[in-house]
């Protein structure tokens, strides 16, 4: 019988299932699959005795030890089943009583490390047999057979650590507190990035060739000279009926029905606007904040917008294909004034210069409308940049950056804590 194993959520669930007398579960946290199979044990199989033991707060959620939806499944599951869920801070070890069988496991740090397996025991199963086997799967009984040892009789040897120390003076480690305040700290906020794309479409720029525009010019200075068209700048009053939003969501009468309106592409930049304001705040001279806790409203928010944004975008385009020939008929009238100035010989036909124009209009490049979001987290450095911290008094209230600045001393006292 293997002694040491690789012990993940799938035999931890196995093992809960094969429960029928006695279940105690001790853990930073649970996973998604632990929640359901410790709910169906609550709710159907009628163990007289469970314990639940759990660390459970926010540090094992952010680090991957525990998953919080399942978290909060587990706890409306054992409060109706009055099961108390008991809490020790700080705990790292996995145990799991079921019945007469004692399982022993390290639990992942999902943020850190990816999922052991089979060949990375994490942990053991305690019986009588495993006990009794225990000395030689470490290797201290003199007559066992070295393939009978369990844990690897590979040698670490001097060269190999010489190799790892050098690898860590040449790039050092963040110093472990430095990390965990990093963890901690970006929680809070994150900076943001955001880009509208494909909205402007009164802005787009047509490019001419410079001797079809500026014919009349010297030869000396055509070179230099570069002329760009808004062909549909005048149309930037069209309005296109879409989908109207209000605060962030579709519009809808009472009886059910989506409410469309008229809309013109500064209207659409506004809705993107207002969402900004609820969620993003600038920060002047480092960029634009976003606190965590608003993220899930933001992406909602932000999906709905570029809803609105692809029907208006789409119903632009039907619409100013009706003016087609009135735009090339405009800008063609143009150059054929400019080149009245011309030479004989750069001087082009009005058919050919109709067909260059239309030429333009069809290279315009479509970008496919939507926003693009950058998040990046904020470092350490910044957290202790003086200037940085001033601008955050200026734009956040100071209620708001009590538990940011808290959060400098929360990993040591953690720490602490655990000590005593």
């Amino acid at each position: 019988m293997t002694v040491f194993r690789s012990i993940q959520d799938k035999d931890v669930v196995h093992s809960i299932c094969s429960a029928k007398t006695r279940l105690v579960y001790v853990a930073p946290g649970v996973s998604r699959e632990v929640a359901q199979a410790l709910v169906t044990c609550l709710e159907g199989k009628g163990v007289p005795q469970v314990a639940i033991v759990l660390d459970g707060d926010e540090e094992t959620c952010r680090l991957g030890y525990c998953d919080a939806p399942s978290l909060e499944t587990l706890s409306t599951a054992a409060t109706t089943h009055r099961v108390q869920i008991r809490r020790h801070a700080g705990i790292r070890l996995g145990l799991l009583l079921a019945d007469q069988e004692v399982m022993i496991w390290a639990p992942t740090p999902l943020m850190f490390e990816a999922p052991r397996d089979a060949k990375e025991p994490n942990g053991l199963i305690l019986t009588p047999q495993t006990l009794e086997e225990l000395p030689a799967a470490l290797g201290f009984d003199p007559v066992t057979p070295p393939n009978k040892v369990e844990l690897s009789t590979e040698k670490l040897t001097t060269k190999e650590v010489n190799l790892v120390a050098q690898a860590i003076k040449a790039v050092p480690p963040a110093p472990f507190n430095l990390a965990r305040l990093t963890r901690v700290f970006s929680a809070k906020f994150q900076f943001i990035d955001t880009e509208l794309r494909g909205a402007e479409l009164t802005k787009r720029e047509m490019r001419l060739d410079s001797l079809i525009v500026n014919s009349d010019a010297p030869a000396e200075l055509r070179s230099i000279l570069h002329t760009t068209v808004q062909p549909f700048a005048t149309d930037s009053n069209k309005e296109v009926e879409v989908a109207a939003i209000a605060n962030g969501e579709l519009a809808y009468r009472k009886n059910g029905e989506q409410i469309l309106q008229p809309t013109t592409q500064a209207e659409i930049h506004k809705y993107w606007a207002a969402t900004n304001d609820r969620y993003v705040v600038n920060l002047p001279g480092f960029g634009k904040l976003i606190r965590h806790t608003d993220k899930v409203k933001f992406e909602a928010e932000k999906e709905v917008f570029e809803l609105v944004l692809k029907q208006w975008v789409d119903g632009f385009r039907k619409l100013v294909e009706g003016d087609h020939e009135k735009r090339v008929t405009r800008i063609a009238d143009l150059i054929e004034g400019r080149m009245k100035q011309a030479n004989a010989k750069d001087k082009l036909s009005r058919p050919a210069i109709g067909a260059l124009v239309r030429q333009g209009l069809v290279r315009l490049r479509v970008i496919e409308p939507n926003v693009k979001v950058v998040y990046k987290n904020i470092t350490v450095e910044s957290a202790r940049d003086q200037e940085f911290l001033d601008a955050l008094r200026g734009v956040l209230p100071e209620e708001e950056l009590k538990g940011w600045f808290q959060i400098f001393d929360a990993a040591p006292v953690m720490q602490n804590t655990r000590k005593q």
